[in-house]
């Protein structure tokens, strides 16, 4: 009875996979791959929780693939990796999709239609995950626990980060303070300047680029020149800055005279002009101005000439508009020299009621009504429209500004030595972020702005009293027993409800009304997933930090640099110690995937074509995994179903023969026949230990290339391409039944162990394949192969990379010559330093399809060989007999013969030579040959 089940050569991957599916689940391979590991021996990864909102693609695919294929290592290797999913429920991206939904546009409509209402919908929305996330994870072969995954929108979640704020605050890491940043008029709140990087949401769009005259106060006719693409902030300009070391000059246009930076005049004016004065930067410092505009009271110290470093003459005119409430530079001027601060558009980038002639105009909208206004007084001394990189709100896409705002902010600056500390016990892949894109995002960073002024996030823990007190719990506990009230939801607007008698005047405190920055919670993930430090405090002290994490390379200043924060504000640690860093991927021209450029292939369409191995074994080997953009094609994906097919097409051959010859791998097991190995049975063992220890080493350095790579070359150019081919005479028809199953055993070997190594990358095929062969249980519940270095050939392998070198000499000299590779020829020499044993240069000599091999010594170590291209007739005569078997074989394949089939050969011109008619018998299972007018078989 055959031990192993026949094989189709017309296999359907993609069906297997259903199958291996199906398989994993009723028998909860997964949940005992965890169960079966002891608990002494952990390895722990992150599982950065992506936003809720929308559809798997490619982009989310790829680090799901990596996040499996290391932990599947790592089980295999004798770890226990809790693997839980994670989802981020809260923030911008899920209030935009809900307002989307209910069909409001700004944080008017949601107070108007209620704070409560707006909550219960987004509250709905993220509870409603589409199924489509399981069946895309499933499919790409991950197996991660979805059914428990942590939400940041839980009670236990945001008790955690109720809980790394006041640790934070405690330490002194957290201040309110008032500062110009990123502000999205669409959505009403700040914005980190790390989420307007991660992606780079900046695009080139057309501005207003205005030459504004100033007049100088008490000189007629006198005017500091002044550039600007913001002519809505000049209703809160206060200062002009100028660069103290920078020369300008005072010139005549017309009747009046513009004072501008001596390098940029010819840029900043359209028109003749003549020199009338020479001032130093310095010597226009403390110079007064007539204000453009005088809507607000201001103080003695505005509008006037300060001398600013920021200053340069890249651009503009040398002199700059100082709006203290809209720029950075602009705020850090005033506060330092004392300015007012003026603030004249609210949050929905309008422009307040002071602002008597535009109240109520948006923003650009004022633009064109400003223009006009200086145009008729004056004031404006030319304009053009300007092309230049703005930043956009990341999510709504609304263009954003610079504003000054009240905010909470973690004090990054204080611990940034410790972080570039502890950067240094972190192993990046690749190495060059380590000191490159991280540590120079956090050499840069400034203190990160985390309260947002919006409704679905953790709320800011942190009740304000009249008389200044300041209340921040650490737990729900805390927070009942301070406030008297029982807490079951900590969001708005039921949170806001909650009041807290102050200790010092006995008032009630209320909430300050912001919610938290959303990557404030994915920043604490490691505590929160786990309720730390409420529940899971053993659990979370044996994971911290993590042994691994991955993300796109945009979480280098998003995720990854949230987590750094955090854990050395928190504990003065790293929060991971290796990380992979993936490119971007791209659609097929090069852009970005969008269905609207049709530049990408459907991701579920791709799967079901290819199946999740082949799209698992395109994206582990290419460059997106050394954080490199790639382009997206489909016939990657394509080449490496390939690969796949070539691995099935050799285990079906050893599936094949070990039917036809009934072979027991258990009746005939390697190790007790080792003496009878032959010279390509001692180097393919060889090679596959090999393969063992370079591939241990590869998943320890977190290099999937490089085990992509290792896998790949050992399958093709070791194992299918040399070793199988070069055995097919061992096995079909051989009289020589020990050493027929000698060659059976390895590739039993091989195919087995082989499927172990593969399996972490290609965990579908190397499934259906170990169990097939093996009857034993999950490969993906075995232990992982480690290599022996006492088992390697050094020699034996260093000589056949000779001999296939020496090889491939001997078929360009066959090409060069045009003679196939079925034609023997007489001879082939090589010379080396040293002789080759016979078994090798009887490998050549089949391989090369010669007689004989002739040996020339060198006295240099390099390769030379040459063939002898002379046909005599007697190898005339074989040629054709092997042209005639290539022809039967051909016709054996396209009648779907077994191995098995017997048949009777016709054919034109047949050689009488009894010695190549009893070849041509073997090499077909033929059992009779006749001369005919065509060539053709039947089976007997």
């Amino acid at each position: 009875m055959n031990k192993f089940k026949p094989v189709s050569s017309q296999v359907d991957l993609p069906t297997i996979e259903e199958e291996t599916l199906k398989f994993w689940k009723e028998n909860k391979i997964f949940e005992r791959s965890i169960e079966e590991r002891p608990k002494d021996k952990k390895y722990t990864f992150y599982d950065g929780p992506p936003f809720i909102t929308g559809l798997p693609h490619y982009g989310s695919l790829l680090p799901s693939i990596v996040k499996d294929l290391f932990p599947r290592y790592q089980t295999m290797i004798g770890h226990k990796v809790r693997r839980v999913w994670g989802w981020d429920c809260h923030g911008l991206p899920a209030e935009n999709k809900v307002e989307a939904q209910l069909g409001i546009k700004s944080k008017k409509a949601i107070e108007e239609l209620g704070v409560d209402k707006f909550i219960n919908a987004c509250r709905a929305y993220v509870s409603d995950v589409s199924s489509e996330w399981n069946w895309y994870i499933d499919h790409i072969g991950r197996w991660v626990d979805m059914e428990h995954a942590y939400r940041t929108m839980d009670l236990s979640y945001m008790e955690s980060v109720m809980w790394v704020f006041k640790q934070l605050y405690e330490n002194k890491l957290i201040y309110k303070g008032k500062k110009v940043v990123m502000f999205c008029t669409r959505c009403s709140t700040q914005l980190s300047n790390f989420e307007i990087a991660m992606d780079n949401s900046y695009k080139d769009i057309d501005d207003p680029s205005v030459y504004i005259k100033f007049p100088v106060k008490g000189r007629k006719n006198i005017y500091f020149l002044v550039w600007t693409t913001t002519p809505w902030t000049l209703p809160g300009n206060l200062a002009l800055a100028i660069n103290p070391d920078e020369e300008y000059i005072g010139v005549e246009v017309g009747n009046e005279l513009l004072i501008v930076s001596k390098k940029l005049v010819d840029r900043s004016l359209d028109q003749d002009w003549v020199l009338k004065e020479n001032y130093k930067g310095k010597e226009l410092i403390g110079m007064r101005y007539e204000p453009l505009y005088n809507f607000f009271q201001t103080g003695d110290r505005d509008y006037k000439i300060y001398g600013a470093d920021f200053v340069t003459t890249d651009e503009g005119t040398g002199i700059v508009h100082i709006a203290p409430g809209f720029g950075e530079d602009d705020y850090e001027l005033g506060q330092k020299v004392g300015l007012s601060i003026i603030s004249h558009v609210d949050d929905a980038g309008k422009i307040t009621e002071e602002i008597t002639p535009w109240k109520g105009m948006y923003i650009k909208d004022a633009d064109k009504k400003i223009k006009d206004d200086l145009i008729g007084r004056g004031l404006l001394f030319r304009s053009q429209i300007v092309k230049h990189s703005y930043p956009f709100c990341y999510r709504c896409d609304t263009p954003l500004i610079y504003k000054a705002v009240d905010s909470w902010f973690v004090a990054v600056n204080k611990i940034k030595d410790q972080m570039l500390e502890t950067n240094n016990n972190i192993s990046w892949v690749p190495k060059h972020m380590k000191n490159g894109r991280f540590k120079k995002g956090i050499e840069s960073a400034p203190d990160w702005n985390i309260s947002r002024s919006r409704y679905w996030g953790s709320p800011m823990p942190v009740w304000e009293c009249p008389c200044g007190e300041i209340f921040v719990p650490g737990s729900v506990k805390e927070l009942e027993e301070a406030s008297g009230q029982k807490i079951t939801d900590l969001h708005k607007p039921a949170i806001d409800e909650i009041k807290v008698p102050c200790k010092k005047c006995q008032e009630k405190a209320v909430r300050v009304k912001e919610v938290l920055d959303c990557w404030f919670e994915s920043g604490s993930m490691p505590y929160a997933q786990l309720h730390y430090p409420f529940e899971n405090k053993e659990e979370f002290e044996d994971s911290f930090p993590a042994d691994f994490i991955t993300e796109y390379i945009a979480q280098t200043r998003g995720w990854f640099y949230n987590l750094h924060v955090i854990s050395n504000a928190l504990r003065r640690s790293e929060s991971f110690k290796n990380v992979v860093v993936t490119g971007t991927l791209l659609g097929n021209d090069g852009r970005k995937m969008s269905k609207l450029f049709g530049n990408y292939p459907d991701p579920k369409m791709l799967i079901n074509k290819y199946g999740g191995d082949a799209l698992r074994l395109y994206l582990m080997s290419s460059p997106v995994m050394k954080g490199e953009d790639m382009n997206f094609f489909e016939e990657g994906v394509a080449d490496n179903y390939k690969f796949l097919l070539v691995l099935w097409n050799s285990y079906k051959f050893f599936i094949d023969y070990a039917s036809v010859f009934n072979f027991d791998p258990d009746k005939f097991p390697l190790g007790s026949n080792g003496k009878f190995l032959k010279v390509m049975d001692r180097w393919i063992l060889s090679r596959l230990e090999q393969l063992a220890l370079d591939l241990n080493i590869a998943f320890g350095s977190y290099d999937t290339i490089q085990i992509s790579r290792l896998l790949k070359e050992f399958l093709t150019n070791d194992f299918s391409t040399w070793y199988i081919r070069r055995s097919r005479d061992r096995i079909n028809n051989s009289g020589d039944v020990v050493d027929r199953n000698v060659c059976l055993s390895i590739m039993y070997k091989v195919l087995s162990d082989y499927s172990k190594l593969l399996a972490p990358l290609a965990p579908f095929i190397s499934e259906e394949i170990f169990m097939k062969l093996t009857k034993e249980d999950s490969v993906h519940l075995q232990y992982y192969p480690q290599g022996d270095k006492a088992l390697l050939d050094e020699r034996l392998m260093e000589d056949m990379v000779r001999i296939r070198q020496l090889v491939e000499m001997g078929h360009a000299k066959r090409k060069e010559a045009g003679i196939k590779l079925r034609q023997p020829l007489l001879k082939f020499t090589y010379s080396l330093p040293e002789k080759l044993s016979a078994d090798l240069e009887q490998i050549m000599a089949d391989e090369l399809n010669v007689k004989k091999i002739e040996y020339k010594k060198s006295s240099l170590n390099e390769l030379k060989g040459d063939v002898d291209t002379n046909i005599t007739q007697e190898l005339k005569a074989e040629g054709e007999a092997r042209e005639l078997i290539r022809n039967i074989q051909q016709m054996r394949k396209v009648m779907n013969l077994t191995l098995n089939d017997k048949i009777v050969v016709f054919a034109p011109n047949l050689t009488s030579d009894e010695k190549l008619i009893d070849f041509i018998k073997k090499q077909t299972n033929a059992v009779k040959l006749q001369i005919a007018e065509t060539l053709k078989i039947e089976v007997v």
